[in-house]
């Protein structure tokens, strides 16, 4: 059975009732319900992005069950029951019968199960089923824009409290429901940015926006929830942590403690991280151990006082019985300092955990934030990552919002911290992806579309995730689909538009925090007007936002047609069918023999979107949506297609009929003429576009505009005297 050779479409739809969202997709339990699938009414799927949108949409997927009262949501006698609700996974397959297997054409979750009742009559029930992708999983509500170092510590900890609260804050809120927030027991609290907090880090960028300031003597502790308890009840024993600067230990007030934690059951009651400005001996970070009767005992010192921004881990665990060790880690984007000890006794897990419970005050800001617990030793939440590719002293970790990330490696980081598989393929030796500014505080669609913008790639949705295409792999694609008109392989309407929705003449990049760079098109802004485009990325520096700017322009001012759409028919051209499934967003088409009334020559597009529609299994239609592929044409020193370099200024110096089979192309200044055979015989032949017709020249003669081009076949057209005269980047015929 194959659809190729003329049998119906194998259709599959799957429902994973029951299934978690948050559970791997490979894990999830599917049920086949394609034998209710009412198949007169249309399947409608649209995927990918509409022509010059300027960033991925969510796809969507509206089909018809019939419905005995299966599909029928809270209804108790459903066999499905109680699973028919919102956001169960569905997809949608097709089988070509080619051998490949199902192929999916949606991945996503359903978002409405309407019950219809077609006539008014009770025989026939309709479930009209509409659906849509992660995307729009993740945008629902109003999600709130996290930090970075809320988005990396939530994920790894049993208790959280950011403290990045707003200024009339007067308790610091947990991350988790149900847990008790730090509140103040004595002294003075406030909230502030970093800017007001005067941290002292030089240049560097911060994971949080805003911190607590203690320097009021503020006591703070929270109670920690059952489920805490328990899951740091095991023999890995815990770690707290939180992040402080003290800034000038001479303006403490005496010694502070950072954190205290309570656990009642053990030999030591209560586990201190001290801070000691007073002179030596006691001068600097220690752990103290308190036993029940209040004796405390000094498990383990470090001399000196960290007046930068630290993250302290206090970890204590039962290294072997009647021997407990603690130890003491504090980070920083590009090292870290450890201290350990030991000492006799069992430990037992924190109830309750404090912030300044000595009341010290300090007279400049003492900002503090982001305590965490967590079941397990030790626990540095913030592992830097110095990066020797991208040279000395620049870093990368959740403390500097990942500053200096790869875009290709933030994406996948990201999803990962949001349960969303972004796939993004290995970039060859040699190549990269723009390296990121700080990650700001941000919604998860947010933050990956920042990536996209900053790189200039394109991210669309797959299998239940997403994927990614760097830009550097958008460069000379290969052609995916190829559409003769003279076939018929074009569907109707085809209609191109010359109009100015995608164009844009002066272009403005600002990065994040930084500056801004314009670029402009002169003769177009003279012509046409002032048409702008604002472009907004995070990067690490100033450095090339004046070639950002250029490269957005030049995908801005293409002087082509544009394609509201390309519609083809996949059930009276099944040959295309194989072809047409392996596309995604960034695969290059082409349309050869189009309309004369069109442009002439061949139409090349990239695909970034489209619109399929069934109606049974013989009928499959399918509607793309185009954007130029010239922008993304490069040069590739080498390449028999990519490889050539063009004059920009050349244009026929006279009229030439259809019939010739030589062209007079003058050169205008200040650009260089055309290499002759004589100069470059492997050169030729050579592929020129003439108006936009692909032309095969086999010789160039002449050292002097104009010069003489002889072709292989005759030209096929009348052409007028001025038209354009291009490198053209179709491949040369075998």
């Amino acid at each position: 059975m194959s659809y190729l050779t003329g049998d119906p479409l194998a259709v599959r739809i799957r429902i994973a009732f029951g299934a978690a969202v948050a559970d791997d997709p490979d894990t999830w339990e599917w049920t086949d319900v394609t034998e209710w699938w009412h198949v007169p009414d249309e399947v409608t799927i649209t995927w990918g992005r509409s022509s010059g949108a300027g960033q991925a949409e969510h796809s969507t997927l509206s089909l018809t069950l019939k419905n005995d009262g299966r599909f029928t949501a809270y209804n108790g006698m459903s066999p499905y029951w109680p699973y028919v609700e919102t956001w169960v996974p569905i997809a949608f397959d097709i089988d070509l019968g080619d051998g490949a297997g199902w192929r999916n054409r949606f991945s996503g979750f359903v978002q409405k199960w309407p019950l219809t009742l077609p006539g008014g009559s009770s025989r026939m029930a309709l479930a009209k089923i509409e659906a849509v992708g992660v995307l729009a999983r993740l945008g629902r509500g109003n999600p709130p824009a996290r930090s970075a170092m809320y988005r990396t510590i939530r994920r790894a900890s049993v208790a959280y409290w950011p403290m990045e609260e707003g200024s009339g804050a007067t308790i610091a809120g947990s991350a988790f429901s149900g847990h008790a927030p730090l509140t103040v027991q004595g002294g003075t609290l406030a909230f502030a940015d970093l800017e007001q907090l005067e941290l002292t880090n030089g240049d560097l960028q911060f994971g949080t926006g805003r911190l607590a300031d203690i320097s009021g003597g503020a006591r703070m502790s929270a109670v920690l929830a059952p489920e805490v308890i328990a899951a740091c009840s095991g023999p890995d024993g815990w770690t707290a942590n939180t992040w402080i600067q003290v800034q000038d230990s001479s303006t403490l007030s005496g010694p502070i403690v950072v954190m205290e934690v309570e656990t009642p059951g053990g030999t030591y009651v209560r586990w201190q991280v001290v801070v000691d400005p007073t002179i030596s001996p006691t001068f600097g970070t220690h752990i103290v151990a308190i036993d029940q009767d209040g004796a405390a005992t000094t498990v383990a010192s470090d001399s000196g006082i960290f007046t930068s921004l630290f993250g302290y881990d206090l970890s204590v665990w039962q290294e072997s019985p009647g021997t407990i060790r603690a130890g003491l880690w504090w980070w920083h984007p590009t090292s870290s300092w450890t201290v350990t000890g030991t000492i006799s006794g069992t430990t037992a897990p924190p109830t309750r955990v404090w912030i300044n419970r000595s009341g010290a005050t300090c007279t400049v800001p003492l900002p503090v934030g982001h305590l965490a617990i967590n079941a397990d030793h030790p626990t540095p939440f913030f592992v830097s990552q110095v990066d020797s590719n991208s040279g000395v002293g620049l870093h990368y970790g959740t403390f500097a919002g990942f500053l200096y990330e790869p875009a290709d490696l933030r994406l996948p980081r990201l999803g990962e911290e949001d349960g969303v598989r972004i796939a993004v393929p290995t970039l060859p030796a040699g190549d990269e992806t723009p390296r990121m500014g700080s990650q700001r505080a941000g919604t998860p669609v947010q933050l990956y579309q920042e990536c996209e913008t900053t790189d200039g790639g394109l991210l669309y949705e797959a299998d239940f995730g997403l994927a990614y295409l760097p830009r550097v792999l958008r460069y000379n694609p290969e052609v995916a689909l190829l559409l003769d008109a003279s076939q018929g392989q074009l569907g109707l309407p085809f209609e191109p538009a010359g109009d100015d929705q995608l164009l844009r003449n002066r272009v403005t990049v600002e990065r994040v925090g930084g500056a801004s760079e314009t670029a402009e098109d002169q003769d177009s802004v003279v012509r046409q007007g002032e048409i702008e485009r604002p472009v907004t990325v995070n990067t690490p520096t100033d450095d090339g936002l004046a070639e950002i700017a250029a490269w957005w322009l030049h995908l801005s001012t293409v002087r082509e047609p544009r394609y509201p759409s390309v519609p083809i028919n996949l059930s009276s051209r099944r040959e295309l069918a194989v072809s047409w499934v392996q596309c995604r967003p960034g695969s290059r088409m082409q349309v050869i023999n189009p309309p004369r009334q069109a442009v002439p020559g061949v139409i090349d597009q990239l695909i970034v979107g489209a619109t399929e529609t069934f109606r049974g299994r013989r009928s499959w239609r399918a509607v793309l949506n185009v954007e130029p592929a010239s922008p993304w044409f490069v040069f590739v020193l080498g390449d028999s297609v990519f490889g050539r370099l063009d004059t920009k200024g050349s244009a026929l110096a006279t009229a030439a009929a259809a019939s010739d089979t030589e062209l007079l192309v003058a050169t205008t200044s200040p650009y260089r003429r055309w290499i002759t055979t004589a100069e470059r015989p492997d050169d030729f032949p050579l592929m020129v576009s003439v108006a936009g017709v692909p032309v095969q020249v086999t010789a160039i003669s002449g050292t002097v505009s104009p010069q003489t081009f002889t072709l292989a076949a005759p030209l096929g057209w009348d052409m007028p005297e001025g038209i354009g005269v291009r490198i053209s980047r179709q491949a040369v015929p075998t």
